[in-house]
This record gives C-alpha cells, structure tokens and sequence, in this order.
C-alpha cells in the first residue's frame, strides 16, 4: 500500500466542485481517492491510496492529468505506511 499525497491545480473556467466530482468518478485500476479537499476555487488536495507505487504513477500520468479543469498534478508526498 501506497499514500501519495496530490496538490492539483485548476484551470480558472473550473469549478473545484465539478472537478472533484469528475476525479471521485474515475475508474481507476488499483488506487482509490481517500480524499479530496478544495484548498481554493483553484486548487485541491487529494489522497490517492494503491497498492503499488507504479499503480499511483499510472493513475496521476493517464487518468488525473486527463480530467478537464485539471492543469497541473504535483506529487507531494508517496508514503508507505508502518505497521506497528
């Protein structure tokens, strides 16, 4: 298990609502949306939980970037969790 930790920035025409709502609905293959917080009209912080990193690199490069209003996806942190 995998926590990476995103700052997304939007474009000024999207709203944070609709875009969490398009992120919320992606279909991703092994990483699931723990959270998103809109920080501002144009940016949003999310946690995307996966199983692997490789998984959190696919979801960011092929789906996040992809979604309209998106402009710009950075990594803050990816952090494996301790058990124990």
């Amino acid at each position: 298990m995998v926590n990476v930790y995103l700052f997304i920035e939007l474009r000024r025409a999207a709203t944070a609502d609709e875009v969490i709502a398009k992120l919320k609905a992606l279909k991703l293959k092994a990483c699931a949306f723990a959270n998103i917080v809109a920080l501002s009209d144009d940016k949003l912080v999310a946690q995307l939980d996966c199983e692997e990193a490789s998984d959190g690199t696919r979801a960011i490069l092929e789906n996040i970037s992809a979604v309209e209003g998106v402009v710009q996806t950075n990594v803050i942190a990816a952090v494996r969790p301790v058990k124990g």
